[in-house]
């Protein structure tokens, strides 16, 4: 019946342990649930992910439940391991609490203050257990199951709707099974989210690894397996993908990739986790498989081996997912497709964990970071093997608007835990990376990740395409200042071509900087050279009076240099596309202009000698 992976004897005995502090993001978590309840809420969320500490959170309510409003607290969890987690962070955490469990054959002293009970446990609708128990705080570990009605029994029992018991729920998801809405609307469970912490922001944070992705393309067709209480079926989905070369086909990726490696495997049913396992010991590798149907002594060898590192694969359906803490493992394997983000997010949240140790002590997020990297785990592979179905869009994880109207179900990919495409491949690069990337496009090119199939290889390609762009525009810094068509051609270095007037030709403005940050301006042509002239230390000034003197010595370039112009938003023209084939400009780069003034500006770039190549070559 448990999968815990300690002890009893290893269990916390209250006021033995150091009190545990709370990182930052924690003590803002608390701080946003306690002003929830000031607000007059009752019912709310706190969404953090796989391994940031979420029970550490709740612990830490207990105590300020007890010792601000007198109160008394119930934690309600699904799984035995999940009942002997909390009761020990609890006594660890608030030694001065006695803390009691209740489920199975435990049975929760009357002195308690803080008690963690199975949902199966007091859920019952004929259940009696706890009648002498009257929480002021009901805190629902995994709390995305809370639609079922084992779930709504406790919240109903005591009193979350009449706003007797003030409940929380905490979760790495938000996101129910059938994609409909668990807080947001009148009909909802929860009245709010009170604190997000997002999993790029815990990684980027140091609190967690870094998530590099794989994708594996298999021929097995999803189209025709129905959908069930909103994720496939399960017995047409074991019969689709449980195949020997759809099998073979993930092994040998993963053996290319991840051989050395800790690793989970999601299966879909038992036999499938069966053959998995058979098949990675038939190639030299242990493994084991484990499941809900074995005895719960078996079980608990099969987890204890892996824990040890006895056994380097685990496959597993449905076990190894909330409250299954192996900081070792470093690949998750997904043999499993998944319509649910959130089953997926349980699923890939299982390799997130730092190794104990190595981010203690450490201020900074720099410091931590760099504390992960020079770890002997720096990150953990997800290899998703992906399917087709033609059913399905390329979007991401549902928010609120795709539930409302009711769009399309996605399969679940590591991808589109950040937005990404669900079929975006990563190539084995860091998924906040490419995230990260992905956020500076402009929106036009991040709409063409949607468009097409694409991998990272090709996001690096658009994010060429954006710097191109970005190099023949107006400078962000002097958006606003300046009327004019000024080019960055260097750090506080910018040229304006000014066209060409019947007794002069290849007229050019230059603004520069010298080693006092005095800029200066610089008026040429083909007939002479004009005197420097300084424009001063401040920036929005000197573009001001450069303007200035451009119009009074160049007095006929208006149209030509002028910034909103209308001939610069109008498409390259062939003569300019033709000049820019005689200059031996790149085809896959000319194919990239979208307007004449960026074409203008590449060919004043290339009369200069200041394309890209050489811009790089001077290290600018």
């Amino acid at each position: 019946m448990i999968t815990h992976l300690f002890e009893d004897d290893d269990a916390v005995v209250a006021g033995t342990a150091a009190p545990i502090i709370l990182r930052d993001y924690q003590e803002r978590a608390k701080s946003a649930v306690l002003g929830a309840k000031d607000r007059g809420l009752h019912r709310v969320m706190v969404v953090m992910p796989t391994g940031t500490g979420k029970t550490t959170l709740f612990s830490s309510l207990v105590d300020e439940f007890d010792r601000s409003y007198g109160e008394t607290s119930l934690v309600v969890a699904h799984r035995m391991e999940l009942l002997h987690q909390a009761s020990n962070r609890i006594a660890q955490q608030v030694p001065r609490l006695q803390v009691g469990i209740e489920g199975g054959d435990h049975t929760a002293p009357f002195e308690c203050r803080a008690v963690v009970a199975g949902v199966q446990t007091i859920g019952r609708p004929d259940s009696k257990r706890l009648n002498w128990f009257h929480p002021g705080l009901l805190i629902m570990d995994e709390g995305h199951h809370a639609p079922a009605d084992t779930w709504q029994n406790v919240m109903r029992r005591f009193g979350s709707y009449e706003g007797v018991c003030f409940t929380l729920a905490v979760t790495a998801t938000d996101h129910r099974m059938d994609n409909k809405p668990l807080h947001g609307t009148e009909e909802s469970i929860f009245e709010d989210v009170v604190f997000r912490y997002p999993l790029s922001q815990a990684v980027s944070d140091g609190w967690l690894v870094d998530l590099k992705g794989y994708r594996v393309a298999t021929g097995v067709d999803l189209s025709g397996v129905r959908t069930t209480a909103g994720d496939y079926n399960v017995g047409q989905l074991a019969r689709a993908v449980n195949t020997e070369a759809r099998n073979h086909t993930a092994f040998k990726h993963w053996d290319e990739v991840a051989s050395d490696r800790r690793t989970i495997v999601f299966c879909v049913d038992v036999q499938h986790a069966k053959d998995v396992a058979q098949l990675f010991r038939d190639n030299g590798i242990t493994s084991e498989s484990v499941d809900g149907t074995m005895q719960s002594e078996k079980r608990e060898a099969v987890m204890r081996r892996f824990a040890s590192g006895k056994t380097q694969v685990l496959t597993n359906v449905d076990v190894a997912t909330e409250g299954f803490d192996i900081p070792d493992v470093s690949c998750v394997l997904m043999l499993r497709p998944t319509q649910s983000w959130g089953l997926y997010t349980q699923m890939a949240g299982r390799g997130v964990r730092l190794l104990p140790g190595t981010a203690d002590g450490l201020a900074t997020p720099k410091e931590r970071r760099h504390a992960i990297r020079s770890s002997a785990k720096p990150d953990c592979f997800v290899i998703d093997v992906v399917d087709v179905s033609s059913k399905f869009g390329l979007n991401g994880p549902p928010d609120d608007d795709d539930i409302k109207e009711d769009k399309r179900p996605v399969p679940a990919s590591v991808a589109g835990l950040v937005g990404l495409p669900a079929d975006f491949d990563l190539q084995g690069h860091s998924l906040f990376e490419a995230a990260k990337w992905a956020d500076e496009l402009v929106p036009a090119k991040r709409a063409q990740l949607f468009r097409r199939p694409m991998s990272f290889e090709n996001l690096s390609t658009v994010l060429s395409e954006v710097d191109l762009i970005k190099e023949l525009s107006i400078p962000e810094e002097i958006l606003g200042i300046s009327r004019l068509a000024w080019m960055k051609t260097g750090e506080f270095e910018y040229m304006l071509p000014c066209g060409s007037s019947s007794f002069e030709k290849e007229r050019i403005a230059k603004i520069e900087m010298d080693l006092l940050g005095r800029l200066f301006l610089t008026l040429s042509s083909n007939q002479m050279k004009y005197p420097s002239m300084p424009l001063g230390d401040d920036l929005a000034r000197a573009f001001d009076e450069a303007d200035r003197m451009i119009r009074l010595t160049f007095p006929d370039c208006g149209p030509i240099v002028q910034a909103n112009a209308s001939w610069r938003d109008k498409p390259p023209s062939e003569k300019q596309l033709d000049l820019l084939r005689k200059m031996m400009v790149e085809e896959e780069t000319i194919v990239l202009l979208e307007t004449m003034g960026q074409a203008r500006a590449l060919i004043e770039q290339r009369k200069l000698g200041l394309g890209r190549k050489q811009r790089k070559a001077k290290g600018i």
